[in-house]
């Protein structure tokens, strides 16, 4: 009965407790020519980020060790409930869990810059692109995700020709993806000379049990790297659910701050009035890290070409 009027409260007045909020607006301009090192944060999901790999995106966003952090999301997260809202709620599910993202990245920023959303073009494409300052941009694909004949590991593996996004319905082949992330790297690392890949392990032997997604996302970032004219790359994997049966190794102020994510994540969720992310079932990865994997891409071959094989359907 509590989290019905809650609900009611907001719906009719507007009720809220003190989470994000994105405004619209112009954001400032951006001298790609200043940027000399650049992060890439690549993932499926709104949370995986948070979940497996936010010590280290923290870490960089407080101690200024790159000049601009970028973001890329490419689903919507809506496991299969598309653009379905429940009764009385403004926004839809994988709505409330962008925005529980976007939450947490200012939280690691401690609100210091505004936070800009609007939609730009790229490749003739829509994306929503979310900055905050000049240093931090959050970019969302909001592909489907885990429809029944369509997915980001479906058109991986060629079981099926397009996938579409829930906001501009725009049909996208692989081709199309990797064409429109690869001009997005293209246009965010401008004249850096250094360029870091953060990523979810999609190597099965070091990371089993994975998410098929995951591992289509961080294949489709390995099949475009080498278009990439950066003089010095790097890439890091991280172990993703696999973890759930490892010890808890984040310890002092960086294993408060994973549970504090995670816990501003639920808030979020819950004022929109959907159910917390809190339960047994994800907080089995709080608070813990594990990078798997660090290579140098261009010198690395090897490991790659092995990788890219992971493309090939049914390849074991």
């Amino acid at each position: 009965m509590q989290k019905f009027l809650i609900v009611l409260l907001r719906f009719f007045f507007n009720y809220r407790p003190q989470v994000f909020f994105p405004s619209t607006t112009i954001e400032p301009i951006l001298k790609t020519a200043d940027i000399k090192r650049i992060s890439f944060f690549i993932v499926a999901h709104a949370d995986d980020i948070e979940l497996f790999m936010g010590k280290e995106a923290q870490y960089q966003i407080q101690h200024n060790s790159v000049d601009r952090i970028i973001f890329i999301v490419l689903s919507a997260g809506d496991a299969n409930r598309k653009n379905r809202k429940k009764p009385l709620r403004k926004i839809t599910w994988w709505q409330a869990r962008e925005r529980s993202h976007t939450a947490a990245i200012s939280s690691w920023n401690q609100h210091r810059d505004a936070v800009f959303e609007q939609e730009i073009q790229v490749n003739q494409k829509y994306i929503t692109k979310i900055s905050m300052g000049d240093k931090i941009c959050l970019y969302n694909f909001r592909l489907t995700d885990a429809d029944k004949t369509t997915s980001l590991a479906q058109i991986v593996q060629q079981q099926s020709s397009t996938i579409t996004d829930l906001t501009h319905h725009q049909a996208y082949t692989l081709e199309t993806l990797q064409q429109t992330l690869l001009e997005l790297l293209k246009t965010e690392s401008g004249q850096a000379e250094y360029a870091d890949f953060f990523i979810m392990d999609c190597d099965d032997k070091r990371n089993p049990e994975d998410h098929k997604d995951h591992q289509a996302t961080s294949l489709i970032l390995i099949n475009i790297l080498k278009e990439l004219q950066i003089p010095h790359k790097s890439m890091t994997g991280y172990l993703t659910y696999s973890t759930h049966n490892k010890p808890i190794n984040l310890e002092g102020q960086d294993r408060d701050n994973s549970f504090a994510t995670w816990k501003l994540m639920g808030d979020v969720l819950e004022y929109y009035g959907y159910k917390r992310n809190d339960d047994p079932h994800h907080m089995q990865w709080v608070g813990k890290e594990y990078p798997s994997f660090s290579i140098i891409p261009d010198q690395d071959t090897i490991e790659i070409d092995r990788l890219k094989k992971l493309w090939q359907p049914n390849a074991q």
